[in-house]
């Protein structure tokens, strides 16, 4: 077990300045951008183990996760439902997409401690969203 409960929440603080981010680079439209979609949902089942072991670890018994199920899965459907269509000719598209995957792959400690979240994947992507935000009118 990590510890307590509340650094399922500061994962989630942490992350919410990168994924809001990637979040704004986000075009209006109707279909999910598989690709980005396919990230998004990796990052999200990573965030939901890293959550299920802080509360439980190996010890976490099946009733109260299924109690916890409902909500990871609720922040995991919003999270999706924000990412729509982006176009992969989009210069922040493909940096969007390694910023989640590499999100994704960080282990549960290195989310929790805020100094490692950043990951030269999302500074990049963010120096590029900076840029083209002060391009944009």
């Amino acid at each position: 077990m990590l510890g307590s409960g509340s650094q399922e929440m500061d994962t989630t603080m942490n992350a919410t300045p990168i994924l809001t981010a990637i979040l704004a680079l986000l075009l209006s439209g109707n279909s999910i951008a598989d690709e980005l979609a396919d990230a998004a949902n990796a990052l999200c089942d990573t965030i939901k183990t890293c959550a299920l072991e802080t509360v439980g670890g190996p010890d976490l018994s099946e009733q109260l996760r299924q109690q916890m199920e409902p909500a990871l899965e609720n922040n995991c459907a919003q999270m999706r439902g924000r990412v729509q269509a982006v176009p992969s000719n989009h210069p922040l598209h493909q940096p969007a997409i390694s910023c989640l995957h590499s999100m994704a792959s960080l282990s549960c400690l290195q989310l929790y401690d805020s100094s490692e979240f950043k990951t030269p994947e999302c500074m990049a992507y963010e120096r590029l969203s900076k840029a083209a935000s002060t391009m944009t009118p």
